[in-house]
């Protein structure tokens, strides 16, 4: 099982991300799941600045993947928001956590911010890839 974070639903759709099949090969047919809150931010994502490509992808994506509630663990509802790890973050990484799965993620920035307050997530890093409105 493997939890998703909003940027790593948006490799998967964007087009010709060179990510997406690395993700793939990592995922390898697991159960793939997404928080509530990550799959909110993906959805206005793709409805503000996906091209018909990527949101024709981003329907076909949804089919496969798991919508999980909001449900952070106690060690990361310990955290505090920072200019690196917002609420969010925190929420979905969390929920990971909580879940006892690995969170893929390009936010290496959210990872350190709350490993410098004493919390290490179990995170797949991967570079980021934004979405190009094809």
């Amino acid at each position: 099982m493997i939890n998703l974070d909003t940027n790593t639903a948006v490799a998967f759709i964007a087009e010709g991300s060179p990510v997406r099949y690395k993700l793939r090969a990592f995922v390898n047919k697991q159960q793939m799941f997404i928080a509530q809150t990550a799959f909110n931010e993906f959805v206005n994502i793709v409805q503000y600045s996906a091209g018909s490509s990527e949101q024709t992808r981003a329907n076909r994506f949804l089919q496969i993947v798991m919508v999980v509630p909001d449900n952070p663990s106690a060690a990361a509802q310990t955290l505090r928001p920072t200019r690196s790890l917002d609420a969010n973050n925190i929420i979905i990484l969390g929920t990971g956590d909580q879940m006892g799965i690995v969170t893929m993620t390009a936010d290496a920035k959210a990872v350190r911010a709350a490993s410098a307050q004493g919390v290490d997530f179990n995170v797949y890093l991967y570079l980021p890839y934004s979405l190009t409105g094809n």
